[in-house]
């Protein structure tokens, strides 16, 4: 079935309204009266509502049913990532929230090649239509405009907090395992042209783990999406 995402104040008593972009979305689904749909408030509760009225620029729906969020990860993500040249930071935005990140945060650091551009909107657009797809039950945030110092001041304050560099002999699944169910876990990937060591030596005064893939250097829009894989795959099954 599919997932609309709409604000508390769409709901009233009984009734969900729905406007503006999603009721083009509806009408490319080609709903119509008596079919249903899930959707969440965004904040605790996702609704099964029934479409009773479709117009060109509104919908109204009939709840029929309510649970609490069932699909967000017990612990709290967030994803760090530095400015990516073309669309790679989008992809890695969309790839995330289908991953189960909480939160998505771009930040500049030394050998970014991309230049910083007013993209927020855009980016959250794309968060909000992946989760959409995936089954969310909420949108996950998206943040840009940090600056690397500003990046690891959010970084340290994670229950666990993983810096990725090449040339760290920890692996980053050690210290994955040594924490049973962390209420909050962040990493930061950096650019095509990686961290810098002196961005490393920062993290590492900063109290932060900095910590490796393995043995081969993945693509800067590849390891964000590998980290958060294994971080979701090895606490989603300790529910």
């Amino acid at each position: 079935m599919h997932k609309l995402f709409v604000s508390p104040g769409d709901i009233c008593e009984n009734t969900i309204t729905v406007t503006g972009e999603d009721v083009e979305h509806l009408h490319a689904l080609r709903m119509r009266e008596g079919e249903s749909i899930f959707v969440s408030d965004g904040e605790k509760t996702v609704y099964e509502a029934e479409l009773t009225q479709m117009r060109k620029n509104s919908a109204v729906f009939e709840i029929k049913s309510q649970r609490p969020f069932e699909n967000e990860p017990l612990t709290d993500i967030t994803v760090f990532i530095a400015l990516l040249k073309g669309g790679a930071c989008e992809d890695v935005i969309k790839q995330s929230v289908e991953l189960g990140a909480n939160r998505i945060i771009v930040f500049s650091s030394s050998n970014c090649i991309a230049k910083e551009r007013e993209k927020d909107a855009k980016y959250l657009k794309t968060a909000r239509q992946a989760a959409m797809q995936c089954g969310r039950d909420a949108v996950p945030e998206v943040l840009t405009g940090f600056s690397f110092e500003e990046m690891l001041e959010e970084l340290k304050k994670a229950e666990i907090s993983l810096f990725f560099h090449e040339k760290a002999t920890d692996h980053f699944y050690d210290v994955l395992e040594k924490n049973s169910l962390p209420r909050s876990a962040a990493f930061a990937v950096g650019p095509e042209g990686g961290f810098t060591d002196f961005e490393a030596e920062s993290a590492e005064k900063s109290g932060i783990k900095v910590v490796s893939m393995g043995k081969r250097i993945l693509r800067a829009a590849t390891a964000p999406l590998c980290a958060l894989a294994v971080i979701t795959s090895l606490y989603d099954r300790r529910r």
